[in-house]
């Protein structure tokens, strides 16, 4: 099934190095504590980026993988950031020195940079002190090497916390669940140089085969590194996913892990999260109440929603002398400042449930007590039209084009090839001609019916921050395509559908929900199939709704 895409963001050294520098500016005013804290950590993931930029650059030119002396000087500077991070999270934020950036000066602005958004970051809560604490127990004199997009930061990280003897980075390449790496003589050189020293391989993961983790290894043992001395830094203590070799597998458990829990690093450490909004919430009252991986529905009217444990965001339900409160991560990159900019207005408008801040990558918000709603169509189109004209994309998601080939493929894949019959009006002059129309917006992109309450407050739409930007294709995509999730959704009848598209999309083309009726659904069966047994249920319930159409397009043909 394809579900996935990776959304690339194209930018000049200069620009890049120049947010670099702004990143390092904030550090000299910002307020003392889990602002200065956190602001560090911003300037550590703009450096990781750099660093990226600049090794996948070479990679591109050269196509092999080689240290250089503009990594060396990156790696150097975010080695010294990831110490800020390290003295000011140990401290409970008491020694908060700003870092020492003087090997950045050398580096040449000139030429153009492909960043990868890390995905550990953004969407699956890998912190910064997770790494630092794993590192803790790094053997001393180690060859770190750490897998591109976000490895060649955590290597940085285990250095910081370690007595490491140097770091690389390489980006494993090849057939998705058989990552392979391409390394020039000089790369060779350093594994040669390193002696007998350990060689840890830092990425997060692993996910459906591990293949990257196992494919660095290989290499490493091609270029003469005993097994025994090879040992990983992942970001979950987990066995490799059903995809994995077996010789993969067996070596993943042979070898030491290196894993800090988010609960002993996060949650009980010396800066706890239940304090990071303590001056808005008041103390804990209580433990966290964790409802992640659908624990959720505990405490929703919607008890017996689908759940996606594996992919869900981490939240947690804080309870205070003032009341109760949701804490959720959305992020720790650059990109989480505007969606706290997107709930408030959301709230403001009356959408959404209200959000109080943004601290450190988790959004906290009040709580919302509810009942199940069906909302009528008069309010999606409410809520679709202030999407459409208050949130614009900069950038646009997956064109129509490559959501007509995914569904292709998740219908082909999922159903059979009968099932791709749902796309046969849709000719590639037919789609082409519809790709000027697209408006890309901050779409929902999550219109399930279980997503919506009724409150003393009126019909709330929760969770609608940041889906747009998620890990997946999709993106920022015409508000079309939640006219069609809305369809698909509550099971619109057709007239209804012309309603809320003249109400959101007036004198635009309604072929473009016609068009992404059909993708939306395909990428939904898809979305649900890789939820495993947890999904099986909403899964069919996409495949029927598939089997619905194609047999009315078939009656509709023979009329």
């Amino acid at each position: 099934m394809w579900v996935y895409g990776d959304h690339e963001r194209a930018v000049t050294r200069a620009a890049l190095l120049e947010e670099v520098r702004a990143a390092a500016a904030v550090l000299d005013s910002a307020e003392p504590g889990l602002t200065w804290h956190s602001a560090c950590v911003a300037l550590f993931l703009s450096l990781s980026e750099l660093l990226q930029g600049i090794a996948d650059e070479a990679l591109r030119e050269t196509g092999v993988d080689a240290p250089s002396p503009a990594q060396d000087a990156v790696t150097a500077a975010s080695i010294a950031a990831a110490t800020a991070i390290d003295r000011s999270w140990r401290s409970a934020f008491e020694d908060q020195q700003v870092p020492d950036l003087a090997t950045l000066s050398a580096l040449d602005e000139n030429g153009a940079l492909t960043l990868r958004r890390c995905e550990g970051y953004a969407f699956y809560a890998v912190y910064p002190e997770l790494y630092l604490e794993a590192a803790r127990a790094l053997p001393p004199g180690a060859l770190v090497i750490g897998l591109r997009s976000i490895g060649g930061g955590l290597a940085a990280l285990a250095a910081a916390a370690s007595k490491a003897k140097a770091v690389l980075t390489v980006r494993p390449g090849g057939a998705f669940f058989d990552r392979r790496i391409a390394a020039g003589p000089a790369l060779e050189s350093r594994i040669a140089e390193s002696g007998d020293a350990p060689v840890a391989i830092v990425d997060e993961g692993p996910g459906l085969s591990g293949s990257s983790f196992g494919g660095t290894a290989d290499w490493l043992e091609e270029q003469g590194v005993a097994p025994d001395r090879i040992l990983f830094m992942p970001s979950h203590a987990g066995d490799l996913g059903p995809q994995a070799r077996e010789d993969h597998r067996t070596r993943w458990n042979a070898r030491p892990r290196l894993v800090a829990a988010f609960d002993d690093v996060l949650l009980a450490g010396p800066m706890p999260l239940a304090r990071w909004f303590e001056d808005l919430t008041g103390p804990a009252t209580e433990p966290l109440d964790d409802l992640s991986g659908g624990a959720w529905r505990t405490r929703s009217p919607w008890h017996d929603a689908p759940a996606d444990p594996g992919r869900e965001s981490r939240k947690y339900l804080l309870q205070t002398d003032q009341g109760r409160f949701l804490l959720k991560f959305v992020g720790l990159d650059a990109l989480s400042t505007a969606k706290f900019g997107r709930a408030r207005r959301l709230f403001e408008a009356g959408f959404a449930p209200e959000p109080l801040a943004l601290r450190h990558g988790f959004l906290l918000e009040r709580w919302v007590h509810g009942r199940q709603v069906t909302p009528p169509v008069s309010c999606l189109a409410a809520y679709l039209s202030f999407r459409a004209s208050h949130f614009p994309a900069e950038t646009s998601g997956a064109p129509l084009r490559q959501l007509v080939d995914m569904a292709r493929h998740n219908l082909r894949e999922g159903l059979g090839e009968e099932a791709t019959g749902l796309l046969d009006p849709w000719t590639d002059d037919r789609v082409e001609a519809l790709q000027p129309a697209v408006q890309p917006v901050h779409v929902d992109a999550r219109l399930h019916r279980w997503e919506w309450l009724e409150t003393p407050q009126g019909v709330l739409k929760t969770d609608a921050v940041d889906h747009a930007q998620a890990h997946d294709l999709i993106g920022c995509q015409d508000i079309a395509w939640d006219i069609a999730g809305a369809a698909i959704e509550f099971d619109l009848a057709p007239e209804e559908i012309i309603r809320l598209a003249e109400a959101v999309m007036s004198s635009r083309p309604v072929a473009l929900i016609d068009l992404l009726l059909a993708c939306y659904l395909a990428f939904q069966l898809g979305w649900w199939t890789f939820a495993g047994e947890a999904g099986v249920s909403q899964r069919d319930v996409y495949a029927r709704k598939i089997g619905q159409r194609l047999r009315d397009a078939s009656s509709s043909r023979n009329a």
